[in-house]
């Protein structure tokens, strides 16, 4: 061949390659800003790593609170009617100055053209492809709750096991269950649930009722009333001061409630709970814009990157907050030994906002839902605390008559977004790891009231208030 020949197929071969890489890069800019979440190198997307997605913050407020107040009033709002009589207290609905704005810059950043263009369904069918492989259920062959096996209609098996969990979590699960921090010693006495009968789901709202006190502290408290900031806290606990409410909500923060158009639905509540930093602007249409209580961890408190001490986002409503306790529930022991500086957050909180009603959680209850849980169960469950979807499920029975929980336990829409406000991908969000969510929801399933059909469409338990019922007489705690 002739030179000049040659040269031409040279140039031909490289203005092929030349097109080729220039159509690669157009087909991965068009997927990514369909599915902005995995935009990661693009070796992981094409070779079915897993991708690394960055975690943001874990996890305005409006509506009203009924507030007890046959003497001073906990949170006195400047037109509130005289003490003495039940008032509903307005909560600012100021927006979230910090967290807020940053989700809507976040969102801005994630959205491309298409992604507003393209419609949604579309979008998802797409993100499905570049979804890492482990979020789409091979990872864990074994687990059922997420992999192909799942059938239409099916919902949470109120018998699940850490036997029915793939290889990772069931190592994740041995390694906390070989953990005692907080010098549990229910199971080391042969307690464990093992061999006994079955309770019904009447029975379990018995025992729950009967065997767990829901409390706050309160200033005459020791060591706290010996303490120079003791009187911060408040002279009542919380189930003195607040409520009754007829229907109550409880809205985890699960990745299942994304696009579930249930926000609506939950605002029609008397009151409604949410979870740590959980947002709801931005999100009303699946989340709905009221909050009356916000459970928030110590955790939350202490991390930089909650801003609680500058963010609007707990200036306003009602907060009780919990720290993991030894299991003992000793004050004096806790005071000098938090997972996370829960009181010194807590006062400089109170000294900049002390009209605002803020409770902390007596950790005597946390143990005791977490007895009752391991109780009627037929295996070991780790030794820490429950989840503050638990806790703040049981918080809520004791204040109103009827409760609905949005997504603790997954609907059709289960997913492994963790949370409906991130991009964070993980199994471990909906069975646990740390805390026993797994056997939390086996024991929400057992006393939910409502039928299946319910947690399958809505992700929606029904449970009845502790003062709904009556039970045979218990031992004293």
């Amino acid at each position: 061949m002739d030179p000049v020949g040659r040269r031409f197929l040279l140039r031909r071969c490289a203005l092929r390659r030349v097109i080729c890489v220039g159509l690669f890069g157009l087909v991965t800019v068009l997927l990514y800003s369909l599915y902005p979440e995995n935009r990661v190198p693009i070796a992981h997307v094409f070779g079915g790593v897993q991708a690394h997605t960055r975690q943001w913050s874990r996890t305005q407020l409006s509506g009203g609170a009924i507030i007890r107040t046959p003497g001073t009033p906990v949170f006195r709002h400047p037109q509130s009617p005289p003490a003495g009589q039940h008032h509903r207290v307005p909560l600012d609905s100021s927006p979230n100055v910090t967290l807020e704005r940053g989700s809507r810059l976040r969102r801005q950043k994630g959205e491309g053209l298409l992604s507003r263009l393209v419609p949604w369904p579309v979008s998802q069918m797409v993100g499905k492809l570049l979804r890492p492989r482990q979020d789409r259920g091979r990872g864990d062959s074994n687990y059922d709750v997420f992999g192909q096996r799942s059938m239409k209609g099916q919902v949470w098996n109120e018998d699940m096991s850490k036997s029915m969990l793939g290889e990772r979590l069931k190592k994740v699960f041995q390694n906390y269950q070989a953990m005692n921090k907080y010098g549990v010693r229910f199971q080391e006495n042969g307690d464990a649930g093992t061999g006994r009968p079955k309770l019904s789901g009447p029975e379990l709202l018995c025992r729950l009722k009967g065997r767990v006190r829901v409390s706050t502290l309160t200033s005459d408290l020791a060591p706290f009333s010996e303490l120079p900031w003791g009187s911060l806290l408040p002279s009542r606990t919380l189930t003195i001061d607040l409520g009754p409410f007829k229907t109550c909500a409880v809205v985890s923060s699960a990745g299942s409630l994304k696009h579930s158009g249930l926000g609506s639905e939950i605002d029609q509540h008397d009151a409604v709970l949410r979870f740590n930093a959980a947002p709801t602007a931005g999100y009303e249409k699946d989340v709905g814009a009221k909050t009356t209580i916000r459970l928030i961890n110590s955790q939350v408190m202490a991390s930089d990157d909650h801003y609680f001490l500058s963010s609007a986002l707990y200036n306003t409503g009602i907060l009780v907050a919990w720290d993991p306790a030894p299991y003992s529930s000793d004050l004096n022991e806790w005071y000098n030994k938090t997972d996370y500086p829960i009181f010194q957050q807590y006062q400089k909180y109170r000294s900049m906002h002390p009209e605002q009603p803020f409770y902390i959680l007596h950790p005597r209850m946390e143990w005791q839902v977490w007895e009752q849980i391991q109780d009627n169960m037929a295996e070991p469950i780790q030794r820490n605390p429950p989840s503050s979807g638990l806790l703040g499920t049981v918080l809520m029975m004791s204040l109103c008559e009827a409760v609905h929980v949005y997504e603790f336990l997954p609907s059709q829409r289960k997913t492994k977004l963790c949370h409906y406000y991130q991009q964070f991908y993980d199994e471990a969000c909906t069975v646990g790891a740390y805390h026993p969510l797994l056997y939390e929801k086996n024991l929400v399933k057992r006393i939910n009231l409502g039928p299946d059909h319910d947690i399958y469409t809505h992700g929606r338990v029904t449970l009845p208030g502790f003062d709904t019922f009556s039970c045979p007489p218990s031992p004293a705690l």
